[in-house]
């Protein structure tokens, strides 16, 4: 298939269909209406406005998103506007017919689901540029840039590029992916014209990549020593002490660059679909064979927004591999996932669940004065000491070798760094080895499945093979 036919039809894949068009205009229409009425009761609210993707036509078919923003004047206090922001979105969620989520970005606002359409309600304050008082604050001007920049016809090269990271699992600011957010997309097909531009560009980037539209900066090496270690740096237009990019972790900008490769050389529409494999638990035994995992079951225990909860997991991940590292394991590889309200999984490949009985300990240099209380300290208690070139060694024995109870052991102790919002659950948690008991628990949720067998094959979602 030529390249033309598969961006044709990739358009055709991403682009909303009328019904859905419409549907979002009603639903949007309803929810500004709604938020202007029962907005105009509340102190200092100067105006709504309709933002992101649905205000920009960028958005793509499934994902029909209405970010209603209602202004406030800069002189009422923060925790005034959250508070008025979150009865103002119950009453709008619940009048519209859905059920209101408090959800938490730099402060809380309201999500609800109407007919198909996300809609969010969130407080940002009327505010000129570069005078933010909070991050939302630069929403309306990411609106008016965008919409100003955007040539006719380039909504659906935005589109196309959408539906790629999408495809390929890069897609999302959130920090469950930690990939591209939407007003990226759309400033990088204003900056290279169309979405095969940027595919052709990504395929050569090599990090620290600069983009800087609208020249704010002399120099590139003026920006990177600004936005020290962030291996991609957009400079967003309408604030130049801002990276548009700051949420793009270094494994998903380097599996965009792979997958921007594995395009150019292959052209294939299946880079645009999201597929969703049936795990097999044949499949999962022929995977897992002769290899090792640990695993955590987490109960959760109390609701949060799903920010909230994934970054909890992410930063508790990261303590475990510490640990287990520190006592003497290789970890190969870690994931986490949870269903954002009941249930967390940690998953770690390890070199092995055992570490070997005895350890190589590493005592001082012979000419040192406390080299004879080394000798004092080990002599009977470990194998040696001995004397290699100026250091001396022993072999030290491990009373526990099983990475289960020795990480029970740390975590009882409190030398594992978990999310302090964690701590109930890990007190609680499951620990175990292999996986058997996690296909058991998942054998009624194929969420589960998917997240394991994910995990065992390793690839990013572009390398699947059929």
């Amino acid at each position: 298939m030529r390249l033309e036919e598969i961006l044709e039809r990739a358009l055709r894949l991403v682009k909303p269909s009328e019904d859905e068009e419409a549907r979002l205009k009603i639903v949007a229409d309803k929810a500004i209406q709604l938020a202007e009425d029962e907005g105009s009761k509340l102190k200092g609210m100067i105006r709504v406005s309709l933002e992101g993707s649905a205000a920009k036509n960028t958005w793509i078919r499934g994902r029909a998103e209405a970010d209603i923003f209602i202004h406030f004047d800069p002189s009422i206090p923060r925790d005034e506007m959250e508070k008025m922001i979150i009865d103002l979105g119950f009453k709008v969620i619940e009048r519209l017919g859905g059920e209101p989520r408090l959800m938490y970005a730099d402060h809380p606002y309201v999500e609800g689901l109407i007919n198909g359409v996300t809609v969010d309600l969130v407080a940002c304050y009327e505010v000129e540029p570069p005078n933010w008082i909070s991050a939302t604050d630069r929403t309306p001007y990411h609106t008016k840039y965008v919409l100003e920049k955007l040539e006719p016809g380039q909504e659906d090269e935005v589109r196309l590029l959408k539906g790629f990271m999408l495809g390929c699992g890069v897609y999302g600011a959130e920090i469950k992916v930690k990939g591209f957010s939407g007003y990226l997309t759309e400033l990088l097909v204003i900056n290279y014209g169309d979405f095969m531009n940027v595919i052709e560009s990504a395929s050569r980037w090599k990090p620290p990549i600069v983009i800087d539209p609208e020249k704010h900066y002399r120099s590139i090496k003026e920006v990177v020593e600004m936005f020290h270690d962030q291996p991609l740096i957009m400079i967003d237009p309408v604030d130049r002490g801002r990276n548009a990019a700051a949420a793009v972790s270094r494994t998903r900008l380097s599996e965009f660059i792979i997958a921007s490769k594995l395009f150019l050389r292959n052209p294939s529409i299946k880079l645009f679909m999201i597929s969703e494999r049936r795990p097999k638990i044949r499949v999962f035994r022929r995977l897992s064979k002769d290899r090792d995992f640990l695993h955590i079951i987490l109960r959760l225990m109390r609701e949060k927004p799903p920010d909230v909860i994934w970054g909890e997991l992410k930063r508790s991940e990261e303590g475990v591999k510490r640990a287990l590292r520190r006592l003497g394991f290789e970890v190969y590889q870690s994931s986490s996932w949870t269903d954002e309200s009941k249930l967390a999984i940690m998953l770690f490949e390890l070199n092995s669940l055992n570490l070997p009985r005895y350890m190589l300990h590493q005592g001082p240099p012979a000419h040192l004065e406390n080299s004879i209380d080394f000798i004092e300290k080990w002599l009977g208690e470990a194998i040696g000491p001995w004397i290699y070139e100026d250091r001396l060694y022993v072999l030290r024995r491990r009373d526990e070798v099983r990475a289960v109870r020795l990480l029970r052991d740390e975590l009882s102790r409190g030398r594992v760094s978990i999310a302090k919002g964690l701590s109930k659950e890990f007190s609680k948690a499951v620990i175990g080895g292999g996986i058997e008991r996690l296909i058991k628990l998942g054998r009624k949720r194929g969420d589960i499945l998917r997240f394991i067998e994910d995990f065992l094959d390793a690839r990013p979602r572009f390398l699947w093979m059929e």
